[in-house]
């Protein structure tokens, strides 16, 4: 799901690319939608932006989705993973991604959210707006990978076309989605299931990062690894070294040799900590053959959800590996006490007794 004309465009290009994709585009302004051409469009605000964008306006964002909610929420029956794509500091995506990760959390829905955030010199405001919007969303998403764009260039990237120094952080986000979709939409010879997802997406307890790697030829298990050790949004690999638990996911042809799984998988997993939750899947697919490539999800922390929802647990069991040094409390419902001879109050067919985080499924923040 793009939000946003940076989203929006970022999911427009990848359904272009592959039109198997199930994508929908959401945002304020008529003018960019018109330009896409998208199956499912869903034009949010009409009467609040008049077919404009949010100019910036949070609060216009938040306002547009919450009017045309309903329609969100058809979008999303019989979803069992969503990838939220867009672009933090801005209006619509400020302002709508929080209440589409709410309403997903509502319908039973894993989320997970794939967010850029501004350059430095976009200004501070800009950047509290996406800070601001960050807090917001992570009461409600299960995983959040953030792409600072300013981690996409460096000094010497100072005389590249404007618009091809922006496309790079649309080319992670897919690079990383279509590898996901494989792993997912692909039988795989130990492949990744949903189920793997599922537990990486709940116990990561937030924020994850993410990184992609493609190699060809005789050395192309060499190739991926270095790229991985070495990619911008793990931070030189120094990311993997505190990581509580990672997800490597990796396709090749049929002339993947199982040398190659080992080296990648090896040489990865020397830079974890020796109690990382670790989770690996490959997939065979045609089209790479003499070529290898390669999805990593790390977790920054391991945590139980706060919430146990039956919607979303899918009758799975998760087995902690990591020590808990300190237990949560148990937030549940203890009953009315002397009050429970009283009617319940009830309001749009929602018992206001029951308090709000539990109705909605809410995280409360750490």
């Amino acid at each position: 799901m793009g939000v946003g004309s940076s989203g929006s465009q970022a999911v427009a290009h990848m359904r272009e690319l592959n039109p198997d994709f199930d994508a929908v585009v959401i945002d304020t302004d008529a003018k960019v939608l018109e330009a896409m051409a998208m199956e499912r469009i869903i034009h949010v605000g009409s009467a609040v932006t008049n077919g404009f964008s949010a100019g910036g306006d949070v609060e216009l964002g938040r306002q547009s989705i919450e009017k045309d909610s309903s329609n969100i929420r058809k979008q999303l029956r019989r979803v069992d993973l969503l990838v939220i794509v867009a672009g933090l500091g801005g209006g619509t995506g400020s302002g709508a991604v929080p209440v589409i990760t709410r309403i997903a959390r509502e319908a039973g829905t894993l989320v997970m959210c794939m967010l850029t955030l501004p350059f430095v010199f976009e200004g501070k405001p800009v950047a509290r707006k996406a800070e601001d919007a960050l807090k917001k969303i992570r009461t409600h998403a299960d995983a959040i990978i953030r792409i600072p764009n300013e981690m996409m260039v460096d000094r010497s990237d100072s005389s590249l076309p404007a618009e091809q120094v922006f496309a790079r952080s649309h080319q992670l986000m897919m690079d990383g989605i279509f590898a996901l979709w494989r792993m997912l939409s692909q039988n795989g010879i130990c492949g990744i299931d949903f189920a793997s997802i599922h537990t990486m997406l709940r116990n990561c307890d937030g924020f994850c990062h993410f990184a992609s790697a493609d190699g060809s030829g005789e050395n192309r298990d060499a190739i991926v690894v270095d790229a991985i050790l070495k990619h911008r949004l793990l931070n030189g690999g120094k990311v993997l070294g505190a990581s509580a638990g990672i997800l490597v996911g990796l396709t090749g042809g049929h002339d993947l040799k199982l040398s190659e799984i080992e080296t990648v998988m090896s040489q990865v997993q020397e830079k974890l900590p020796v109690d990382a939750w670790v989770n690996f899947g490959v997939v065979i697919d045609p089209a790479f053959e003499n070529r290898l490539s390669a999805i990593v999800l790390v977790a920054e922390q391991w945590k139980e959800p706060l919430m146990d929802d039956a919607r979303r647990q899918m009758g799975f069991t998760f087995n902690r590996r990591l020590p808990l040094e300190q237990g949560e409390l148990p937030l549940e419902t203890v009953g009315k006490g002397r009050f429970s001879n009283l009617d319940p109050t009830i309001h749009n067919s929602e018992d206001l007794d029951v308090p709000t985080y539990i109705r909605r499924d809410i995280k409360l923040p750490r």
